[in-house]
């Protein structure tokens, strides 16, 4: 062998070596890149499953939060229902009072509902009609301490109860208007009787 195939040999061998190593720096860099890009892929791969678990937790607790609110909004809606269903029950009850009972009522209303001074108590038609003929003399044996009331023999339109007319002002002591105005406390009552 010459010097120069000698040469060419060492040239072809350090050439090959270098190949080699080249393709071993490629192979290896390709390797790490692989490893590299699984890593990232998991890491990826757990942020995006937090993230979706932190997205679904936040879902749930709106989603429960909003079963909570509708059910509670239910709760009260049934419960008001109930609470007006007995109130009303209570206001029919009384209107079908017999008539005794009835003007017993009256009586105690005009005791509690009465000014100092006289007075005109207005009835509508019926109540008038089934009045009993002691009653004006019933009332103002009650009330003697505080009025007089004198019953007018002329109807009004009012569904029940009475109004006591005075100079100047009048008190409505219809069944309607006493409820009305004890709406809170009659509400307060029952629902502290059924619920509680």
């Amino acid at each position: 062998m010459t010097g120069l195939d000698k040469i060419t040999e060492k040239i072809l061998t350090d050439s090959h070596k270098c190949c080699e190593k080249v393709l071993e720096d490629g192979a290896q860099q390709v390797r790490d890149i692989i490893t590299e890009a699984k890593a990232e892929g998991e890491r990826q791969f757990t942020q995006i499953i937090k993230e979706a678990e932190k997205k679904a937790e936040k879902k749930i607790a709106a989603a429960k939060s909003n079963a909570e609110s509708i059910t509670r909004n239910r709760y009260l809606e049934i419960r008001n229902a109930i609470l007006n269903d007995v109130i009303s029950a209570s206001y029919e009850k009384i209107e079908k009072l017999s008539d005794d009972d009835y003007f017993e009522l009256i009586k105690k209303l005009c005791y509690k509902n009465i000014q100092a001074g006289e007075c005109v108590m207005y009835m509508n038609g019926s109540d008038l009609f089934r009045m009993p003929a002691s009653f004006e003399d019933d009332i103002n044996s009650a009330v003697f301490e505080k009025g007089a009331v004198h019953i007018s023999k002329d109807a009004v339109d009012i569904e029940n109860g009475f109004i006591l007319k005075y100079d100047g002002f009048e008190v409505n002591c219809t069944l309607k208007a006493i409820f009305d105005e004890c709406m809170d406390d009659l509400k307060f009552t029952v629902s502290k009787a059924l619920f509680n």
